[in-house]
């Protein structure tokens, strides 16, 4: 279906609809989190829908009998401020469908964000990039954007052939999320903590299109924090879109996208690697419908349960319900006298319990839990 007029408000919805496989909800908004953990709202939006990218999973491929709608580089400006002005985001969150080439849609791209910056927007602004982006209009996101990345959608060069086949993985992808993470440390060696706009590199992962086992995710995602930086990955379970060549796929459970932002954190945050994880694993590579945290501490019954009082920060953040900011609490303010003290700091006592110990308290023993 070609593109036809509608309201500023009924592109609006279209195109909030149309990032659904870049943020994982078809909401106006959705959430990011700054690096001091502050979760904040953001503006969603493609400025088109239009693609000439031909990805078999995507609604907006080109071919595809689809509602089409663009916005501009001013309105996607004015609506922007005219939410942050209302205090109803904090910032945006910028995507497209490709237009002509990648070069002619990244300019576009930079046209929106570096006129919200020359007008004072002083709020978040986190751009999703397109495959092939050149490698000057990259550096001049850096400038800008507060995160910004491009999708690698899969885990290596021949899964990519089969669900992207107009892009080169390796070329496309990988040289750019790798001019990404050079425009990144640039930026942070240029510009002291607080005092202006510091990039990260994120990408996401199409989990289920092209048959992957959480392995071989798990695996990528611990190449790219090494090689690329990477600071977060995003996850988008696989749901098979009507008049797609994937329409008649089977679906991704959304447990599964859970699993591995779950796993992602362990990695990000607690500095686990793969063959830590690989226990955790089906006999498949796959990860089970549960804590991975809490199968872990399953697994290792003999470290457990862990006395608050004299445990180190190491074995403290093994214990499910308690995480980097809680060990770092705990060790502070001991002697810890009770669960309340606990409670209080942000422990998850209905996971922690049966793993730690108070004084000589422990609340069941750790085998009659498993």
């Amino acid at each position: 279906m070609g593109e036809k007029y509608f309201s500023l408000e009924e592109r609006m919805r279209i195109l909030s609809a149309g990032t659904k496989y870049d943020s994982c909800n078809s909401t106006t908004t959705c959430h990011t989190f700054t690096p001091d953990g502050r979760c904040i709202q953001l503006y969603k939006t493609l400025m088109t829908n239009r693609c000439s990218g031909e990805c078999l999973y995507c609604p907006n491929r080109c071919g595809r009998d689809a509602t089409r709608a663009s916005l501009s580089a001013e309105e996607i400006a004015k609506i922007t401020w005219d939410f942050y002005r209302r205090n109803a985001i904090e910032g945006l969150f910028l995507s497209s469908g490709i237009v002509g080439d990648p070069e002619h849609t990244a300019q576009k791209q930079l046209d929106v964000i570096k006129g919200l910056r020359d007008s004072g927007f002083p709020g978040y602004i986190h751009v999703r990039l397109m495959p092939g982006t050149p490698r000057d209009i990259i550096r001049e996101v850096s400038l800008y954007a507060n995160k910004f990345g491009i999708n690698a959608e899969t885990t290596c060069r021949s899964r990519y052939e089969e669900i992207c086949p107009n892009f080169d993985y390796d070329i496309d992808i990988l040289r750019r999320m790798s001019w990404t993470y050079e425009n990144v440390k640039r930026r942070r060696s240029e510009v002291r903590y607080g005092e202006g706009i510091v990039g990260s590199n994120d990408t996401q992962f199409v989990v289920g299109a092209s048959g992957e086992p959480d392995l071989e995710i798990i695996s990528t995602i611990e190449h790219f924090m090494g090689e690329y930086g990477l600071r977060r990955p995003f996850f988008m379970s696989f749901d098979p879109v009507p008049d797609t060549p994937l329409s008649s796929g089977k679906p991704s459970p959304l447990w599964r996208e859970v699993r591995l932002y779950q796993t992602s954190y362990l990695m990000k945050d607690y500095g686990l690697k793969c063959k830590d994880l690989e226990p955790v694993l089906t006999d498949g590579g796959f990860l089970p419908d549960e804590d991975p945290k809490m199968v872990m501490a399953r697994l290792n019954k003999d470290l457990f349960p862990v006395d608050v009082n004299n445990a180190s920060y190491e074995d403290l953040i093994k214990v499910p319900g308690i995480g980097p900011r809680t060990a770092n609490q705990i060790l502070r303010c001991r002697p810890i006298l009770n669960y309340v003290q606990l409670s209080n700091m942000g422990v998850v006592l209905k996971r922690a319990r049966p793993f730690i110990k108070v004084g000589n308290k422990v609340q069941a023993s750790l085998e009659a839990f498993t």
